[in-house]
Formats: structure tokens, sequence, C-alpha cells
């Protein structure tokens, strides 16, 4: 089987180029090429003659006839007519003003020319032979580039999706916009006449190129977003306007409005019947929703207003013809927003900012068609006709925009205290990570309804829209898994970015729930084991000495100070900070009563009476500390004689508890909370902690700062 020929997508772009640049040179320099009176002429009011607006005559100069050497003809205003397809009427008008056309054509092309004003005055005319670049006007050179960019847009949608069939009638759509509208662009802006044939063949490829351009999108709607139609249903349609196109240059029409305007009209018409079938057709297909919105956005702002605005009052007798080169740019919008939705481009965007839009373009519309009933309707004068719209369409449309807008979106917006009382509902349940994780995934479901929910392995840290909107990442909160939702409100639309940054901050509000509650139980634990190894360490050794002194007096004075040290332990802030030499004689007196009460051997080896200060936390670790060894060695040691050492060392004390009893086995290092206390407390203040023990006896050595190493 032979191998489809592909062509890379650059090469049909930059042909497609080449081939609309050579169309816009073509059609300039055919504009340049008709000769130049430098005047900007518009019909009189009274239907005969022309007004001099601008130029070599006076302003306001109404010429009523125009003669040569040869001839003389009598000014019209039907000269001047911009656009002949709404505003001849009939074909006999369009034919008799294709023969004036050719008079003034061969007349600018035989100066010199004399013309006649109202008031019987002749004025020699000069006739440039060739038109300046400079005097061809805007709306020229703005049909130009709708036809060229329209081209281009569709080439390269065509180029990277050769086999979509939607992308196939977009071209063919781009190259009517190619005929048509640079074809406008000569006649339109001429600036008096140009050959009666050359008028008619332009003319004629603007209405082709109109017909098809028609056409093309109402074949593509037979397709896009979803085949609605069997395949020769397309080329069906078009050929039905093909054959329309031929049938009105044959004559078989009396009434040029209704041949060149009717069919375009029922075109249009039916690609909103279409619209509305693929609406309810995708209901539970949000890409292709998504795709049809960038096709209903952009149908509305573009073909849909020039078809209201500019041909339905043509239908009517109005003249639009003055805007129709500007207008042209409306068709850029639609053939973007096809382009983007054929190529998927951020479907996932057109979520409440859709309807938003479309509520917005329905108000403009309103006011506009009240304009439009005020002034030709009810014959009001312009200035009152829009006072009378803007004030009907506050009374009428302002108050009910709100109410619309919600049933419209079809849902209510949760406020935020509400979602953050849910999320501490789940941060403050029971911390099994298993009901954490259901009613996170619980909350999610509410707020999204999508069709699946399920945890994912994912890494990531934001949340990320995939597969075009189909599916949504939710990060990870704390120790909870990452999430998946697949198939928002049911499958009926995307994930769009308010989503995305919806799941964000609640994965947010989340996390910090998580942390806060995770940091309040471990400080709640940590200052359970302070007070815990501040009751052990200190108010136990404290009761222990009470319990062994002899005299009454000095047990109510021990008394009384563990109960000072319980209010202590409790305020979690020691005394007034001590100078180091005070402290040390404090803490020695304390020991050497309960090592004489006890019968033991007492030794205090102190150098250097330093009367530095000592940071209050660490001197009560440094109690704690002593207080502990003390009694450890009152206990288990069966020791004759403790000795202590205090060393000032620099920024740092030293200290050795020693006593020559039996050591310590292997089974008094492992149970109780004592010598872990100890080396906790030590290393808490920056300090450090070292047990020697053996059958002679048994060592404690740690060291501690003056000043606190844990401040800030």
């Amino acid at each position: 089987m032979a191998k489809r020929l592909r062509i890379p997508p650059l090469t049909t772009v930059s042909v497609a180029l080449g081939f609309g640049l050579m169309v816009v040179v073509f059609v300039t320099v055919l504009a340049r090429l008709q000769p130049h009176l430098d005047l900007e002429l518009s019909p009189a009011k009274e239907g005969t003659g022309w007004v001099v607006e601008e130029g070599v005559l006076p302003a306001g100069t109404v010429i009523v006839s125009l003669a040569n050497s040869s001839q003389t003809i009598k000014t019209e205003a039907l000269d001047l007519a911009i656009e002949p397809d709404g505003t001849m009427g009939t074909y006999e008008t369009y034919h008799r003003f294709l023969d004036r056309q050719e008079k003034l054509a061969r007349m600018l092309r035989e100066p010199p020319l004399i013309a006649t004003t109202e008031s019987g005055d002749t004025l020699p005319l000069e006739v440039l032979p060739k038109r300046p670049l400079g005097s061809l006007p805007p709306d020229f050179w703005i049909q130009l580039a709708v036809g060229l960019f329209a081209w281009l847009i569709c080439a390269a949608v065509f180029a990277f999706r050769p086999s979509n069939i939607g992308a196939r009638y977009l071209m063919v759509s781009g190259f009517a916009t190619l005929l048509f509208s640079p074809a406008a662009a000569l006649y339109t802006t001429r600036e008096l006449a140009i050959p009666g044939s050359l008028f008619q063949v332009f003319n004629d490829s603007n209405f082709f190129g109109g017909s098809l351009f028609a056409a093309c999108f109402v074949a593509l709607l037979c397709y896009y977003p979803r085949r609605i139609a069997p395949r020769w249903t397309g080329w069906a349609i078009i050929a039905l306007f093909v054959l329309w196109f031929v049938i009105q240059q044959l004559g078989v029409f009396q009434s040029m409005t209704f041949a060149r305007r009717f069919l375009v009209m029922v075109g249009v018409a039916t690609t909103f019947v279409l619209g509305t079938v693929h609406w309810f057709k995708t209901r539970r297909d949000p890409i292709a929703r998504a795709s049809l919105k960038w096709f209903l956005l952009s149908w509305m702002f573009g073909t849909s207003l020039f078809a209201i605005f500019i041909l339905l009052p043509q239908m009517f007798g109005i003249d639009t013809s003055a805007l129709q080169g500007y207008s042209f740019l409306l068709f850029l919008l639609v053939y973007l927003g096809l382009a983007l939705g054929i190529l998927r481009y951020r479907l996932f965007d057109l979520g409440d900012w859709f309807r938003r839009v479309m509520v917005w373009a329905l108000a403009v519309m309103l006011l506009i068609l009240l304009d439009l009933l005020f002034l030709f309707g009810l014959n009001l004068p312009k200035e009152l006709s829009l006072g009378f719209a803007l004030i009907l369409a506050g009374i009428l449309w302002l108050p009910l925009r709100g109410w619309i807008w919600d049933l419209v979106t079809g849902r209510k917006k949760e406020k935020s205290a509400e979602l953050f009382q849910k999320v501490l509902r789940i941060a403050l349940a029971s911390p099994d990570r298993e009901q954490q994780e259901s009613l996170w995934g619980q909350l999610l479901r509410e707020r999204f309804n999508p069709l699946k929910v399920e945890t994912s392995r994912s890494t990531t840290i934001q949340p990320d829209i995939a597969r075009d909107g189909l599916e949504l990442l939710v990060p990870a909160a704390g120790e909870l898994p990452a999430f998946r939702l697949s198939f928002a409100d049911s499958g009926r639309r995307l994930f769009s970015r308010q989503d995305a940054s919806l799941a964000g901050n609640l994965a947010e509000m989340l996390t910090h729930a998580i942390e806060s509650r995770m940091a309040y139980e471990k400080g709640a634990s940590e200052e359970r084991e302070r007070i815990s190894s501040d009751i052990h360490d200190n108010i136990a050794s404290q009761l222990l000495s009470a319990l062994h002194s002899k005299d009454p007096a000095r047990k109510d004075e021990r008394i009384r100070d563990t109960i000072a040290d319980i209010r202590m332990v409790m305020k979690n802030s020691p005394d007034a900070p001590l100078d180091l030499k005070q402290g040390l004689a404090d803490l020695r007196f304390e020991c050497s009563e309960r090592v004489t009460d006890a019968g033991l051997g007492f030794e205090w080896k102190q150098k250097d009476h330093d009367t530095r200060p000592i940071h209050p936390a660490n001197y009560h670790a440094l109690r704690s500390i002593v207080r502990e060894a003390l009694s450890n060695a009152l206990k288990h040691s069966q020791a004759t004689k403790i000795i202590f050492y205090f060393t000032p060392v620099q920024n740092h004390l030293e200290i050795v508890i020693a006593d020559n009893g039996c050591g310590l086995n292997d089974a008094d290092r492992k149970t109780g909370d004592g010598l872990s206390n100890m080396r906790n407390r030590a290393e808490s203040c920056g300090g450090a902690f070292q047990l020697e023990s053996s059958a002679q006896g048994t060592k404690i050595s740690f060291r501690l700062p003056l000043h606190s190493t844990t401040q800030p």
C-alpha cells in the first residue's frame, strides 16, 4: 500500500504565505493603476450630485456634472455607492450603475476634466494617471489584512491537522475570505470609478467568496466538534451555494438584495441551529463542548454581528456599506476562535468567563437593537434614540442581569469561611490517616463533583490540569496523598484554572492545618516530657532529701523549696538569673546536706569562684543534672564518698560527679529515665554528657555553656 504524501507544516504555511502575498500585491497594484482626482466625495442628499468633503476643491462644493472633450455626464448619488449588493435593490439598477462606472472611468483616462457646480461655475480638474499609495484609505488595508491573515490562520491549522475534516473546511473558508475581502477592498475604496467590467468581476468575486465562506461554516458544523451528518453533506451544502451563485449570475432573480443576501442569511441562521444541536449532543463530552464554546464565542462576535448589523439592515433598505470595510475585522475573531478550538488550545480556560462574555454580549446586542428600534421603527432623532435605549436597557436589563447570571451559571460560590471549616474538620479529625484521606476525598467530590476520584503517585507540588481539562491533579496535603479528579461536574465541563487555583488553596490550607495540629501535638508531648523530667530530677530528689532529713525545721524548708520548684516547673520559667558564684554556693549547700544526712563522705572542689552570670535555663539544667546524679549515687552506688568538681573554662562550666561505689550494671543503664534525662538536658543547652562506670565507682562528666545557645 503506497504511503500517503505528508507535506511538512512549514512548507504548507510558506506556500500559503506566498500565495496570499501575491493576492495582496495584485489588488494593491490594480488600485494604484486607477486615475486619481485628489477628491473625497459623498452623495448629495437629494440623490443628484456629488458633495466635496475634502481635496483640491473647496469643501461643500456640489458637482452636478462632469465633462471632457468628448462627452458630458450628469452626476448621481448612485455613482458613489460603496457596496452594490445591499443598496442597488434590483439588477436593473446594478447594470445601470456599471454602465455609468464604465463611462466615468473612461472619462478619467481622457483628461482634461471640467466639473460644473450647483451654482453654474465650471472648475478644471487635474487627473493623476496613478493613484498615490498614501491616498488609499485605512479600510483598504484592513480588508487586505483580514483576507491575508484569515488565510494564513486557516492554512496553519490545516498544516498541523491535515486529516481533521474541520481543518479542511476551515482551509476552504480561508480561501473564500482571501477571495472576498481583498476584492471588496478594491471597489469599496475607489475614489470615484473603476471600469465597469473590473468592478463587476471583483464584486462577483466578493459575493462568491462570501457565499463560499457561509457554506463552509455550515458544512463545518456538520462535523465539528462532533460528526452529526454523513460525509457527503458538507460538499452538498457547498454545491448548493455555488449553484445559487450560478443561478443569480444567469439573471433568474430580479431583486439583487434578495439574490445576494437571502441564502447567506439562511446559512448564518443554520449555523445557530446546528450549534444548538451540538450543544445538546456534547452534554457528556466536555472537550467537544469546550471546542463548541470557542466556535460560539468567535461566531457571535464575528459573523453574527456582521450579519445582524451589516447584512440584515440592508434587507430593509438601510445602507451600512460605509462600515463594511472596518467590520471585516470581525472575521478574524471567527477564524481565531475556530483555530483555537480545532487545535484544542487551553480548552479548560473556557469556563465561567464564557458565560460571562455571552451575558455581556447579549446586553450589548440588546442596547443596539433598542437603538435601531427607536431610530428606524419609531423614527426618533438619533440623539433621543440612544438615550431611550440606555434608559430602557438600565430599567429592564441591569436589574435582571444578576438573576440571569445565577441562572446561567447554575451554581453558587461557596464562601471561603465554609471551605476553611471543612478543611479544619479534616485536620482535626482522628489522626487515623485513612479517615483523613477519606474525608479529603469527600471534600473534593463535594466541590468539583467529578465522575472519578482516585489517589495518585504524582509528586507535583502545584495543581495541574491534564488531558485538555479532563483531569485535575491535586497535590499532596501533608502526609495525605495526591488525588486525581476526572470529568468535572459529572462530565459536563472541563476543569478550569479557577478549579486548579481552588484545589491548590484547599491543599495548602489542609497542609497548614495538619502541620499546625502536628506542631501542637509535638509541643504538648515535649511539655509533658519536660514536666515529667523536672519532677523526676528535681521534685523527687527534693522530697527524698526531706524524707531523710532528721531536723524537722529543715524538713519543712525542704518541702517549701519543693513547692517552689513545682511552681517553677508549671511556669517553665526559672527564677531571675544568678551569678555563677551564688548559684554554685546554693547547690553546694543542698548537696552537702543530702550527702551528710545519708552518712557519706562529701567533697566539693571548685576552681576560680567566678562571678559571671549563668543563663537561668542553663542553671536549671545544671541543678537538675546534679540532683539526679546525686540521687542515683545515694540509691544505687553503695559508695562511701561522693566528690564534686566544678571548673569554669572560658564560656563553659565543666562538672564531674564521682563516687567510689560498685558502679552500674547493664540493667541499671537500661532501666529508668534518669540517665537519658541528664543527657537530654545537657545537650538541649548546647553542652555534652559522658558516663564512665566500673567496679571502682561511677563518674559523670558534663559540660554546660554559661550563656544560652538556643536563644535567637
